[in-house]
């Protein structure tokens, strides 16, 4: 009866300030514009965050298809995705407008080219030297 007491959680803020390497929110009402940053998030090298914003029509009767469409605006072609400080801002804006597009992108290079281990591929296609694994085992008693 007394409402969510939590304050909303804003995983494109976090995800920004934690320097994640792509960030974008989309409208499933901007299908053309949605898709484009689909392609984007997949073929990003690293970690993406897509925001995927759409009405629920069971429990939600407040925030509709209409309510969204007058809401949600495309980030103008000049808007810098690199620009951490302004992509930080971005995140914060909601109400009478919400921006969908592309927020964040670095060109950081991914976690896993940080691991040698993983030079060669995922771990799951690397074969097991068995010899040594036995080897190693031993020392385990």
């Amino acid at each position: 009866p007394e409402g969510v007491a939590l304050a909303p959680f804003n995983p494109l803020a976090v995800a920004i300030a934690l320097h994640a390497g792509f960030v974008g929110r989309g409208y499933v009402g901007l299908e053309d514009d949605l898709v484009q940053i689909l392609v984007q998030a997949i073929n990003h090298r690293g970690f993406s965050l897509v925001d995927i914003l759409q009405p629920c029509v069971s429990f939600n009767r407040v925030n509709t298809y209409q309510w969204y469409k007058d809401r949600c605006k495309p980030l103008p072609s000049s808007y810098d995705p690199t620009d951490w400080e302004a992509a930080i801002r971005l995140s914060q804006q909601w109400g009478d407008e919400i921006p969908v597009g592309v927020i964040y992108r670095n060109n950081r290079p991914p976690f896993e080219d940080h691991l040698p281990t993983l030079k060669k591929g995922s771990l799951v296609t690397q074969t097991v030297d068995r010899a040594r694994l036995a080897k190693v085992m031993e020392t385990y008693g």
